[in-house]
């Protein structure tokens, strides 16, 4: 009997609301959808339509006046704050259109550093920043400083910070906002083959439409609402694979 896969993400209702002053501002009005183990997923919409706090919340730093996060399974929101920044540390990688490096660290200290942070001993942080920085061909600049590297030298290194941690998910927020178009499609192409080889699932937030052909799955917001869920492919990894990424990421290594 084959085993029933749990949605690597599931949004169930999800409603989120500010206030300015005694006004309550709705951004979020009631989403729901899965993510499935694998896909590359790209959420559209245009700026201030709520993209950007659907990710937080599911990183679990934005609460939600209503509704649930789940990750494969584990309400995210019924842990308490230190028990989600453990969660998220562990489970997720992120990479920002900027990218927030240490300036003090150079670029190998900057992509050991969510190990040192997560009390892995420092021999070991160094040893797979260094592993993590020859699979992306980019030994050759650990020494450097973050900000003696281009712009798309940078968000790559960002790529192998996010992937230090061995997470489940890359979560990627307007990550070529601030790059050229010719290193824009260079950073895309590095997702792509990271989800597709490394069997990473990725949710990648964009105003941009041209990403649309790297995606599994787009999912268009508007106004704090999903528009429309196109489903554009399956993403092509077995159960046996899903576990054994699973288990890496709970265990040692980069995969």
């Amino acid at each position: 009997m084959t085993k029933k896969r749990i949605p690597t993400v599931e949004i169930k209702n999800l409603k989120k609301s500010f206030f300015v002053g005694k006004e309550e501002i709705p951004v979020l009005k009631g989403l729901d959808f899965t993510i499935d183990f694998g896909e590359f997923v790209v959420i559209l919409g245009p700026s201030g339509c709520g993209k950007s706090t659907l990710l937080n919340t599911i990183l679990g730093l934005e609460q939600p006046t209503e509704g649930q996060v789940l990750i494969r399974g584990k309400e995210v929101y019924s842990m308490d704050e230190d028990g989600r920044a453990s969660f998220r540390r562990q489970k997720f990688g992120m990479v920002y259109q900027q990218p927030n490096w240490i300036r003090s660290l150079n670029v190998i200290e900057n992509v050991a550093f969510p190990l040192h942070v997560s009390g892995t001993h420092h021999q070991t942080a160094m040893s797979k920043a260094k592993n993590i920085l020859y699979l992306f061909k980019f030994d050759k600049f650990e020494k450097y400083y973050p900000m003696e590297l281009s712009g798309g030298q940078q968000q790559k290194l960002s790529v192998c910070r996010a992937l230090i941690t061995n997470p489940w998910i890359i979560m990627a927020d307007e990550p070529t906002g601030n790059l050229d178009t010719v290193t824009a499609e260079d950073l895309m192409y590095d997702l792509k083959v990271l989800n597709a080889e490394s069997k990473r699932t990725v949710i990648m937030v964009t105003h941009n439409p041209e990403y649309e052909r790297y995606a599994t799955k787009l999912i268009y917001m508007e106004d704090g609402l999903i528009k429309n869920i196109k489903q554009k492919s399956k993403p092509l990894i077995s159960s046996e694979e899903e576990e054994r990424v699973v288990d890496l990421a709970e265990g040692e290594g980069i995969v």
